[in-house]
């Protein structure tokens, strides 16, 4: 791939957090004529996931994870613009994020908020290490088309999965989708989720598609 070095140096970059690097590479790989997309899935989002990997295998820290998110979200506030999709001030619908108990990687999901806010959406950011009970409580006050759990630990799956079981025990009607790293379609039907996605722009057509059926439903 001719874009291969650029993407690599965006990705290390990140990984290593150092923020001038990336915002040097992003605007050298736009200069060059390298889609936004492609920077996006082929140096963002496995930046993000090659962070997370680091943290599991406890070779990064906190510190270092706060300084990877510094160097994605430079990366980030430079490509807003080319994701941004002019609306009429009307809301495609409502989502409710966070990442689960148990996992502080803002990281992936700081990424998909700032498509989902890109993408006219109204999003409701939990944070990170989010308790079910606090999703079912604000799931209960905000009621969102689609409720989004977010992970890179492995054991985030089974946090998803308990955070489910009691949505579902609540009785909140809002849709599921799961992302991050660890996830996989034999883990969302394992655990009950509606769908899932490991990809940023996979994750928002996904998200398109729910609200839409739902709306026609």
């Amino acid at each position: 791939m001719k874009n291969e070095e650029i993407l690599t140096r965006i990705k290390n970059s990140i990984v290593e957090g150092e923020s001038e690097k990336t915002i040097d590479a992003v605007n050298e790989a736009l200069k060059k004529g390298v889609d936004y997309k492609d920077i996006l899935n082929g140096a963002i989002i496995k930046g993000a996931i090659k962070v997370g990997e680091l943290y599991e295998q406890e070779e990064y820290f906190l510190a270092d994870m706060l300084m990877a998110g510094d160097a994605l979200n430079a990366a980030m506030n430079i490509l807003k613009d080319s994701f941004i999709e002019i609306s009429e001030g009307a809301s495609k619908g409502s989502i409710l994020i966070g990442t689960v108990e148990g996992d502080i990687h803002d990281i992936g999901k700081s990424l998909i908020v700032s498509l989902l806010n890109g993408q006219a959406f109204d999003v409701i950011d939990l944070g990170s290490d989010v308790p079910p009970e606090i999703f079912v409580e604000k799931a209960k006050e905000f009621k969102p088309d689609v409720i989004g759990l977010s992970g890179l630990l492995t054991m985030s799956i089974s946090k998803m999965h308990e955070t489910i079981l009691l949505l579902r025990k609540e009785e909140i009607p809002s849709k599921i989708i799961i992302g991050g790293g660890v996830v996989s379609k034999n883990s969302c039907a394992m655990i009950g989720a509606d769908d899932c996605a490991k990809d940023g722009w996979v994750g928002i057509k996904k998200i398109n598609k729910i609200i839409s059926d739902t709306k026609r439903g």
